[in-house]
């Protein structure tokens, strides 16, 4: 790995492998509403009926037919509609139904008048304004028709879609089964946290990091624990990849004398490719070990982060049944001067700032190691820098990556 390479895959080339590569798991669960909350729906959902069911009001005022809605008119009120209270009569020309929110369009009447636009008496309104036929009307269906589809395969389920459910008399979803995935951090310098640590010895950071990425409602999450730099013991904790779909391994995909991944990873299974021509997180290993994937970030906790949020998100998306889409990325103005070395895209830890009078630019933190936990905690936001480019003055625009996990 001296130098860069003209055969390292781009993150898009590396991203394309990876969703070309892998497929959803098979395995479909019938869960509550509730416990459907953040799963990917299986399979469509059809409206069993029209939203809305009938023609509604769509605030308080009164129900009228289209040819009298003129300014001037005068109209007999014969009615009252209230939500949940329909009125069964009849709004005839020269007639009127007092009507709230939400209630049922009487028959006969195709408009509705706001309350402050007439004179009211007794038992008579005179309209102070014109309007059109059919204004202030939601009209039957026009949220979603019956039959039509109301949520596609793939999608994540969340509030709204909880809420278009039981608007359509849903108790149950289908979701794709969890992704069952595992987790394992190498490094014989690796120490639980609160253990005393000797000289050179380093807390696991990586590993309760990546868990708290992973830990959603579409995984079924297997902490594995740490190794260390030891071939027989590595070789050993990979025979527990058998029953996942996913294996994500920090540290020891690089060339070093104590990086053993690739070797073993060799002998166990099957090694696609290790190097993407980006900084941080050159190594990156993917593969398989019998029938679960495997992902190798770096051990570097910044280069882990990015290489997750780049490469394994993506996978698990697509593991998981959820219609990938590119991240969504802004550009934004460098509030500041950023240089790299040109043959790799870097994604800088930056955070935005206000930028000229009105805008907002992206400034990068000063402080750019791949160990630099302290800058990454600091940032709320990746600023990439293209391969083919070396300083990049304040005000060029550059491609920002949005780090809220919200």
């Amino acid at each position: 790995m001296a130098g860069d390479s003209a055969q390292d895959l781009t993150v898009v080339a590396a991203r394309a492998r990876l969703l070309s590569s892998v497929s959803p798991v098979s395995g479909v669960e019938r869960q509550p509403l509730a416990q459907g909350l953040g799963r990917v729906l299986a399979v469509p959902v059809m409206a069993p009926f029209a939203l809305p069911r009938e023609n509604h009001s769509a605030l308080d005022g009164y129900a009228l037919c289209g040819v009298d809605a003129e300014a001037g008119r005068r109209l007999r009120i014969a009615g009252r509609a209230l939500a949940g209270a329909p009125w069964s009569g009849t709004v005839s020309p020269g007639c009127c139904a007092r009507i709230m929110t939400g209630a049922v369009l009487p028959a006969g009447a195709d408009t509705v008048i706001a309350q402050e636009s007439v004179q009211a008496e007794p038992d008579w309104i005179t309209l102070g304004s014109s309007l059109a036929a059919g204004a202030n009307v939601r009209l039957a269906g026009e949220d979603l028709p019956a039959g039509a589809e109301a949520l596609a395969a793939g999608c994540r389920i969340d509030a709204r879609h909880i809420a278009l459910l039981v608007a359509l008399g849903q108790t149950e979803v289908s979701v794709v089964r969890p992704v069952r995935v595992g987790l394992l951090s190498t490094g014989s310098e690796l120490r639980p946290p609160g253990a005393a640590l000797a000289p050179g010895d380093l807390y696991d950071s990586n590993r309760p990091m990546l868990a708290a990425l992973l830990r959603q409602a579409s995984v079924s999450l297997q902490d594995l624990g740490a190794v260390p730099d030891d071939p027989a013991q590595l070789s050993e904790r990979l025979a527990d990849a058998a029953a996942l779909d996913l294996l994500v391994v920090s540290g020891g995909v690089s060339v070093g004398e104590a990086d053993w991944v690739r070797p073993v990873l060799a002998e166990h299974g099957q090694l696609d490719f290790w190097r993407v021509a980006i900084k941080p997180g050159r190594p990156l290993a993917f593969g398989r070990v019998g029938g679960c994937w495997f992902m190798g970030l770096p051990g570097n906790p910044v280069s882990a982060y990015v290489t997750y949020r780049l490469f394994v998100e993506p996978v698990l998306q697509r593991l998981s049944g959820l219609s990938v889409r590119e991240p969504v990325v802004l550009s934004a103005p460098l509030c500041a001067q950023a240089r790299h070395r040109p043959g790799r895209t870097s994604f800088l830890r930056g955070r935005w700032e206000r930028y000229g009078p009105q805008g907002w630019g992206v400034a990068p933190l000063a402080a750019q190691g791949s160990a630099m936990l302290a800058g990454l905690a600091e940032a709320d936001c990746l600023i990439e820098l293209a391969a083919d480019q070396a300083v990049f003055e304040p005000g060029t625009s550059v491609r920002v990556w949005r780090l809220s996990e919200g």
